[in-house]
């Protein structure tokens, strides 16, 4: 895999300040909430999965992206894909893995690339978008 040479950074010292609205930052982050909830439900209607990560570092928080090949696995199961999200979003298991009750969560911090994007020629600052640009999340 080839490494990505990019600026590592806190949200709210690089990602908000940049001159450039297209940008890739190195972060080390925490993952407070994923849409959709069930890994079902990542892949949409046309066949391409996805999903939304609300990311947290020290300074900030923002939802970035995680799309196809980026962040999915040819042929992934959604059991796979479970496991990922409890993994990221710090869900306690029992032995059998199954999903404890009420148990208190424990993010790991994970590092990541983000790149921020503009869906909107015309309104670039008020359009832009976050996706994570790591293989194996």
């Amino acid at each position: 895999m080839q490494e990505l040479h990019v600026t590592h950074c806190f949200f709210m010292l690089g990602v908000p300040h940049t001159l450039q609205v297209t940008a890739k930052f190195k972060c080390v982050v925490r993952v407070a909430a994923i849409v959709p909830w069930r890994a079902e439900d990542f892949c949409s209607p046309p066949g391409t999965y996805r999903t939304r990560l609300t990311l947290e570092d020290p300074t900030a928080r923002i939802h970035a992206f995680v799309y196809a090949e980026d962040g999915f696995a040819l042929a992934q199961f959604a059991q796979r894909c479970t496991w990922k999200r409890n993994k990221l979003l710090g869900i306690a298991e029992s032995d059998d893995g199954n999903e404890i009750n009420n148990a208190p969560r424990n993010p790991p911090w994970v590092q990541c690339c983000i790149k921020s994007y503009y869906l909107v020629k015309g309104d670039v600052w008020g359009s832009r978008t976050y996706r994570i640009l790591a293989p194996g999340w």
